[in-house]
C-alpha cells in the first residue's frame, strides 16, 4: 500500500514538474540551460514509456526520499494552482510516429530512417493501453514502412 501511494506520488511529481516545463519559458527557469531543459524532457518521455513496468516494491526507497518527493509534489502543486488537476493532453501513438519521422528526415539514408521509423512503431505497440484501431494503425504503417525497405 504504501509503495503504490509512493508509486502515485512519483507520478504525480512527473506530470507536474511536465506541466510546469511546459508552461515557464526556459529563461524564467533558474539555473537551467536549454540543454539541460531537453534532457530533463527526454528523462520524463522515458519514464513514461516505463511507468507501467515501474515497480516501486523491487527497490528500496528511504523514507527521506518519499518525504522529498511528497514535499515536492506539494510545492508543485502550489506553484501551478488551479492548473496542477487539469489533464495533460495525451499525444496518439500515430502523433509520436509523425513526430519521429520528422526528426528522422535529416537522415539522408532512406533503408535507416525506415528502420528506425519500424523501432519506434515497435514500441508504440508495446503500450498495453492502445485499443484495437490504434494498434491496426500502427501495423498498417509498419507494413507500409516495411515494404520499403530492400531486402537482402
Amino acid at each position: 500500500m504504501e509503495d503504490e501511494n509512493f508509486k502515485k506520488e512519483l507520478e504525480d511529481f512527473f506530470r507536474l514538474f511536465k506541466k510546469l516545463v511546459e508552461k515557464e519559458s526556459i529563461g524564467d527557469i533558474p539555473g537551467m540551460d536549454s540543454q539541460q531543459l531537453e534532457q530533463i524532457k527526454a528523462f520524463m518521455v522515458q519514464f513514461d514509456n516505463l511507468k507501467e513496468d515501474f515497480k516501486v516494491e523491487m527497490i528500496h526507497v528511504d523514507p527521506f526520499t518519499k518525504m522529498m518527493v511528497s514535499t515536492l509534489v506539494k510545492q508543485l502543486r502550489e506553484q501551478l494552482g488551479p492548473e496542477a488537476d487539469e489533464e495533460i493532453p495525451t499525444v496518439s501513438p500515430e502523433e509520436i510516429i509523425d513526430r519521429k519521422e520528422q526528426e528522422l528526415m535529416a537522415l539522408s539514408d532512406a533503408s535507416q530512417r525506415n528502420v528506425s521509423l519500424i523501432e519506434a512503431i515497435d514500441e508504440q505497440l508495446k503500450n498495453p493501453n492502445l485499443s484495437d484501431e490504434e494498434i491496426d494503425t500502427l501495423l498498417d504503417r509498419r507494413a507500409q514502412i516495411s515494404s520499403n525497405i530492400p531486402k537482402i
